[in-house]
Parts: structure tokens; C-alpha cells; sequence
């Protein structure tokens, strides 16, 4: 197919849709502050467009595809979108607020500030991109992928995430305050500072997550997974971590005042100078955990599980020489 041979002026809505009904994909267009509601773009392409400040909303998107293009400002709030597709876009202060999109795929594309304030995504794909500050409060989500992403200074207070893995992805100060996070992964990702204080979640993992200074403050955290986290100096102060797994995690400093620990699987943590005081242990299994110089006071520590010296022996056993 030939490149179409575009004015370097915005287009009308009326010349796009008549390039559309070619049935080619539109190249290098101007759509620099254009207003294109309710204009029909189904399963449109759109190659090296600049849609600086276009309005899209109330816009037909199902099934497009933006590949190389500006969507710097452009506002697309409000649209309900199946199966849209972004690679390698700039998406600077992007307006996706209250906008619902299902399915698709988004790569590669770098943005700040982009607006997913009370947006529903579903099924949606996104991957090797970096947003800065992106806006997250009241996002929700289900059943969507992000991997090798880089968020800085994202705020997803109060979202709400359901069945969404993050794998290795970097969320340098994020905000998670008073999130919902069920069935969620972060697994491998970078977690520095991040705050996810007030968050309830269940059955979510931080695999072999690394971060330090994480705050978990008055978090529910039942059934979390924690195996193989590096994360010195968390704050778990008042947590509820119920039957949550810590095995072979680093723990470093960590503070656990008042966290209730009930039943959870501590087997070879790594957890000197922590504090546990005033914890609640009940039932909870140290097995191999490096406790030294703890902080147990006013904690029901003989409620722990008691350590199987058998078991002990056997793991710190040498053949001879």
C-alpha cells in the first residue's frame, strides 16, 4: 500500500473519515487539536499521526491501532474502547479519565501524567513502557498484564485491582493507599518507598519483590506472599498478614508492632533487628528464621510454633572430610 499523501494541516473530521473509507492506513496526518467525537474509526491505523490535543471522546476506537504516533494531551475520557492497540506513542498527559477499555495492547510507549482517574481496564495488555506520575486514584482493574514497566511517583490511592500481575516492574514511590488488591502479583518488581498503607488485599504475591522502607501500615495482607522478598526496613506496624507466606525473605529492621502474624510461614526469614512488639504470633512457624537481636516485647512469642531440632540438625549437617 502507498503512503497517502497528506496536508500538513489538521485534518476536518470530514477529510479523516474520507481517508478511512480507503481503507489504508493514515501516515504522517496532522490531527493537532482537532475535535473528532462520535467519529467512527473502527479498526482505523494510524502510523507517525501527531493528535496533539485531539478530542476523541465519544469517539468509535474499537480495534485501532497507533503505532509511532503523538497523543500528547489528547483526550479520549469517557470513550469505551475494545481491543485498542498503542506502540512505541508519546502519551504526555493523556486524558483517559473515566474511560473504559477492553482488551488491546500498549507497547513501548512513554508518557507523563497520564489520567486514569476512575477508568476501568479489563484484559488489557501492557508492556516495556514507562509512565511518570501517572494519576491511578479510584483505577480499576481486572484481569490485565503489565510487564517490565517503569512507574514513577504513581498514585493509585484507592484503586481498585482485581486478578492484575505486574511482573517485573519498577513503582519507585508509589502510592497504594487504601487500595483494593485481590488475587494481585507484583512478583520481581522494584518497590522502593512505595506506600501501601490502609491497602486490603488477599491472596496478592511480592515474589522475590526488592524495595526498602516499604510502608504496610494498618494493611491487610492475608494470604500474601512474600517468599524470597528483599524488603529491609518495611513497616508492617498493625498489618494483618494471617497465614501470609514470608519464607526466605529479608526483613532486615523491619517493623512489625502490633501485626497480627497468625499462622504465617516464616521458615528461613532473615529478620535481625527487626521489631515484633506487641505482635501477635499465634501459630506462626520460624523454622531456620534468623531472629537475632529482635524487639519481642509485650509479644505473645511463646504462641510460635516450636522449632523441630530433628530438622534443624539435618539442614545444618556436613558430610566429613
Amino acid at each position: 500500500m502507498a503512503d497517502l499523501d497528506l496536508n500538513p494541516q489538521s485534518l476536518s473530521p470530514e477529510a479523516l473519515q474520507t481517508l478511512l473509507a480507503k481503507r489504508l492506513p493514515v501516515r504522517d496526518a496532522v490531527l493537532v487539536s482537532g475535535d473528532y467525537s462520535g467519529v467512527d474509526l473502527t479498526h482505523a491505523r494510524f502510523e507517525r499521526v501527531d493528535a496533539r490535543g485531539a478530542k476523541f471522546s465519544g469517539a468509535k476506537l474499537d480495534g485501532s491501532t497507533w503505532q509511532q504516533c503523538q497523543l500528547d494531551g489528547a483526550d479520549l475520557s469517557g470513550c469505551q474502547v475494545r481491543s485498542l492497540n498503542l506502540s512505541d506513542c508519546s502519551l504526555d498527559r493523556l486524558n483517559l479519565k473515566g474511560a473504559s477499555l477492553t482488551g488491546g495492547r500498549v507497547l513501548r510507549c512513554k508518557g507523563a501524567g497520564v489520567d486514569f482517574t476512575q477508568a476501568q481496564l479489563s484484559s488489557l495488555s501492557i508492556g516495556d513502557s514507562q509512565l511518570t506520575a501517572p494519576l491511578m486514584t479510584g483505577l480499576t482493574m481486572q484481569k490485565c498484564q503489565w510487564d517490565k514497566c517503569v512507574f514513577s511517583d504513581l498514585d493509585a490511592s484507592q484503586a481498585q485491582w482485581r486478578q492484575v500481575r505486574l511482573i517485573a516492574c519498577s513503582f519507585s514511590q508509589a502510592r497504594f493507599t487504601g487500595a483494593r488488591l485481590e488475587q494481585c502479583a507484583f512478583d520481581q518488581s522494584a518497590l522502593e518507598g512505595a506506600d501501601f498503607s490502609a491497602a486490603s488485599t488477599q491472596s496478592t504475591s511480592f515474589f522475590k519483590c526488592r524495595g526498602s522502607a516499604l510502608n504496610f501500615t494498618g494493611a491487610v495482607l492475608e494470604k500474601a506472599i512474600f517468599s524470597q522478598a528483599s524488603l529491609p526496613q518495611a513497616n508492617f506496624t498493625q498489618a494483618v498478614l494471617t497465614m501470609a507466606v514470608l519464607s526466605g525473605a529479608d526483613f532486615t529492621s523491619a517493623q512489625f508492632n502490633n501485626a497480627t502474624l497468625g499462622y504465617c510461614q516464616c521458615q528461613s526469614m532473615r529478620a535481625p533487628k527487626a521489631s515484633f512488639a506487641g505482635a501477635d504470633l499465634t501459630g506462626s512457624d520460624f523454622h531456620g528464621a534468623d531472629l537475632s537481636d529482635c524487639d519481642w516485647r509485650d509479644a505473645n512469642r511463646s504462641a510460635i510454633c516450636a522449632p523441630d531440632p530433628e530438622r534443624l540438625a539435618a539442614q545444618s549437617w556436613q558430610p566429613a572430610h
